[in-house]
């Protein structure tokens, strides 16, 4: 199997939030893959400012953030940026400042929401980590929003934005970004920094916002507690993150 690439999700799949952290397992079969000159990339939704609070200090290749709309180098040098704009920016501006549900702006900086509830606090123990901090827009370039909504409003959200996806990564909140990005476009824009082919790729995953990434790899493998929409797309289905289920696809596949 010739892989010369792989791009991991990070929530549910290279990091387990029963335990908060990922598996001793887990890196040190990413050390053996960097030993054999295969590239490592992250492919998440998370800000990089989220990854340093998880502790997530591997030396990565590459990073594609906020589901492929912000792509940076090993020294955090921007790659590739797709923001969100027109008239689904100024929709979702109105929502932010009006307060109309709570809801996460991503700048390339920073990130931060406008109102705090239950479901907020709920929602990050979820995924190990703190409430953004309470802040107005000042009318900043932003990549991702991220609103706490149920499926009914979700909806509704979709019908209104014309030119953005909307993908749920657990039950209480859901990532919108442009519709001309997504993985996919993140990793495109990556191998294309790198030289390097779709066809030498695999791509690990487990959440809605995976579907694009585990079609456009040569391998995708979904987590076994994956969404539908994830296992559904995925050319293999893997362990859980707690039981490492990457290393198990790695051996399945013969690249470990």
């Amino acid at each position: 199997m010739n892989i010369k690439g792989i791009f991991f999700d990070v929530d549910g799949t290279l990091i387990c939030h029963d335990k908060g952290r990922m598996s001793a397992a887990t890196e040190a079969a990413l050390y053996a893959l960097q030993e054999k000159g295969i590239r490592l990339f992250l492919a998440t939704g998370r800000h990089i400012n989220e990854l340093v609070e998880l502790q997530i200090d591997f030396p990565f290749d590459g990073y594609v953030l906020l589901n492929g709309q912000l792509c940076l180098d090993r020294q955090r040098q921007v790659i590739f940026a797709n923001p969100i704009e027109g008239k689904d920016k100024e929709r979702l501006v109105h929502l932010f400042t009006s307060c109309a549900f709570p809801m996460v702006i991503v700048e390339k900086e920073r990130l931060y929401i406008n109102t705090v509830t239950d479901q907020v606090k709920r929602a990050q123990k979820a995924i190990s980590s703190t409430v953004p901090e309470v802040a107005k827009y000042h009318d900043q370039p932003f990549y991702q929003c991220t609103a706490f909504i149920d499926e009914q409003k979700t909806h509704q959200l979709a019908r209104e934005l014309t030119n953005c996806v909307i993908t749920r990564w657990n039950p209480y909140g859901v990532d919108i970004i442009s519709k001309q990005g997504g993985k996919d476009k993140g990793i495109q824009a990556m191998l294309a920094y790198f030289g390097m082919n779709a066809q030498e790729t695999m791509s690990f995953g487990d959440g809605q916002n995976d579907k694009e990434m585990l079609q456009y790899t040569k391998i995708g493998v979904a987590m076994q507690e994956a969404d539908p929409v994830a296992k559904k797309a995925a050319d293999f289905v893997t362990k859980s993150a707690k039981d490492d289920g990457i290393v198990y696809a790695l051996k399945h596949y013969g690249i470990l």
